[in-house]
């Protein structure tokens, strides 16, 4: 009995209709990326006038940069990596909930990751997520729920030092700086007794989220400290958990100019110069760019190389999948030439 042929596979056919639905949503979405990066830039434009204008063409800026102590400065162009670091072990412990992520894989990604927010629609965390459904085999929506969770250890954490700084005010003295440290050593230390892997990776994420929020803290009180202004560890707490939202918004890129101009209104409504806040805000914008685009760039790199890896070695996979399912053709033509010779295996056959 003859064997039928396979039936016939037709061409799909795509709706236009579907099609232009498509082309549209894309369109919109590019405008609005195009949008928002042009309003980013004015308001950003916008703050460094009105720092400029306020600074005796930033004059006043200069000379204390120029005067500022050398640690200060190297601090304050390496505090971008602490926020890094924290980051990346906190979501590598979010993630490691749902699949198996590396620390230094984290690292790059969010390194990537880092890179690629600077444009509006945070690409670099959908390319982040992405990744992980791919590579790691984490599903979108745990990747999704992980991101969430980051946010909300966020809050928590800012919630914390917001406490510690109103403990900090009662004891004006040098060793009240140890207070937000406090927390951190209690996180870490709870996580064993923690009940559940989840639970305890989810105390230990809290724990870095804490980390970086303490990295934010330090951050601000050494661009205040430099410009010479006075501000209370209360005001830098309420002060850096603004820039923190402004730096989530997903519109912008990394909150760029909707961040100088509340970290400005924030301090402006407890009593401190607005122009002089922007100008603080901007030397940790001018410090996060320096780190950035090296930082950012060779991450990328590195993610693409082990993207690159990982699909070869599918792609090898898959060929040596095919080369054992197909036939040998030495074997097919040595079983038909003994079928020629044996007529009893040609009846049976």
């Amino acid at each position: 009995m003859g064997i039928p042929d396979p039936p016939k596979q037709t061409d799909m056919k795509i709706d236009p209709v579907v099609s232009d639905v498509d082309a549209q949503g894309q369109a919109k979405s590019r405008l609005r990326s195009v949008v928002m990066f042009t309003i980013s830039m004015l308001l950003l434009t916008g703050a460094a006038y009105f720092v400029y204008q306020g600074t005796n063409g930033l004059e006043g800026v200069w000379e204390s940069l120029r005067s500022a102590p050398v640690w200060m400065i190297v601090l304050i162009v390496l505090g971008p990596l602490g926020n890094h670091w924290s980051v990346s072990m906190c979501l590598q412990a979010l993630q490691s909930r749902h699949g198996k992520v590396g620390v230094r894989e984290m690292f790059v990604l969010v390194g990537s990751a880092w890179l690629f927010n600077y444009l509006p629609m945070r690409p670099g965390l959908i390319g982040r997520i992405g990744y992980h459904k791919a590579i790691n085999k984490i599903r979108l929506r745990d990747s999704l729920e992980s991101s969430i969770w980051s946010g909300v250890l966020a809050g928590v954490a800012n919630g914390v030092i917001l406490l510690a700084a109103l403990v900090m005010i009662q004891l004006p003295n040098r060793w009240s700086i140890v207070i937000p440290l406090i927390p951190v050593v209690m996180m870490f230390a709870s996580v064993p007794l923690m009940p559940g892997r989840k639970t305890r990776l989810l105390m230990k994420a809290l724990a870095f989220r804490q980390i970086d929020v303490i990295v934010w803290l330090g951050r601000y009180w050494l661009a205040f400290e430099v410009l010479g202004m006075e501000v209370g560890i209360g005001d830098i707490a309420i002060i850096s958990a603004v820039s923190q939202l402004a730096s989530l918004m997903p519109l912008t890129g990394s909150g760029i100019g909707f961040r100088e101009w509340g970290v400005g209104l924030t301090a402006s409504a407890g009593g401190h110069t607005m122009s002089t806040a922007i100008a603080a805000d901007l030397i940790n914008r001018a410090a996060e760019t320096l780190i950035v685009v090296p930082v950012g760039l060779v991450c990328t790199a590195l993610v693409a190389r082990h993207w690159k890896g990982k699909r070869d070695l599918a792609q090898l996979q898959t060929e040596l999948s095919e080369d054992e399912a197909r036939p040998d053709p030495d074997q097919e033509h040595g079983s038909r030439d003994s079928a020629e010779q044996n007529p009893a295996v040609e009846r049976e056959l």
